[in-house]
Formats: C-alpha cells, structure tokens, sequence
C-alpha cells in the first residue's frame, strides 16, 4: 500500500472518530454575553459572575478550566431549562449543569442539557 493511501486511510479513520461522538461536559452554566464583555475584569471565577439569569439567551459552560461556548440549539435548550426550574443556583450561587454534547473548536453541540443528579435532561 502506497504512502499517500495509508495517510488517506489514517486521516478518514481519525475524520470519523472524532465526528459525533457524544461526550459529557460537567461544569457552571454562564452567561456567554456577560463572559465575553467582562473577560479580562472577571478575575478569578467569572461563571460566579456572569450567572445565567431569565434574560440570558447566549450560554456557556466553564469545565475543566476552560469557558465552551454553546451552538445556538445550546442556548435555546439552556434558556427552556432555566424558564422551566430545572436548573437552580446552588448554595454557593454556581449554576452546575451536565451537557452532552460534542464539541467543535471552542464551541459545544449540545444534544442535552440537565442538572447533576437529574435524570430529566432538555433535549
């Protein structure tokens, strides 16, 4: 087998691997909008600050360090959990949420929405 075929056969291989595989992102819902106007004053915990509220429509999530943003079906599923109670603030007034998803570049396509220990999720 060729060089060119087997460098073929790998990226088609790797292509379809990392296309559509579901994965589940832990972490605080966050307001996108505020996130992004207050990036560089918001310190050390900015999904403290920009807490997601009923007027938010532009989401993101802060896992593993990172802020994701959400695709625009993320951000109507989130907006339709908030209005519906079934996510809450928490006792240190974070906003967990568990997505899955699949994520492309900085952004998250998310497939659901839930809050941890629920298992009702916003499809």
């Amino acid at each position: 087998m060729s060089t060119f075929a087997k460098l073929g056969m790998g990226l088609c291989l790797t292509a379809g691997l990392s296309f559509g595989i579901t994965i589940m992102y832990t972490g605080q819902l966050m307001d996108a909008s505020c996130y992004n106007q207050n990036r560089t004053e918001n310190g050390g915990k900015p999904w403290v600050q920009c807490v997601p509220t009923s007027s938010t429509t532009n989401f993101a999530i802060h896992t593993d360090g990172r802020v994701r943003m959400l695709d625009a079906a993320g951000d109507t599923k989130a907006e339709a959990a908030l209005q519906e109670g079934a996510l809450k603030l928490n006792k240190k007034g974070d906003m967990p949420v568990v997505i899955d998803g699949s994520r492309h570049g900085n952004t998250i396509d998310v497939e659901g929405i839930r809050s941890p220990g629920s298992d009702t999720s916003v499809h």
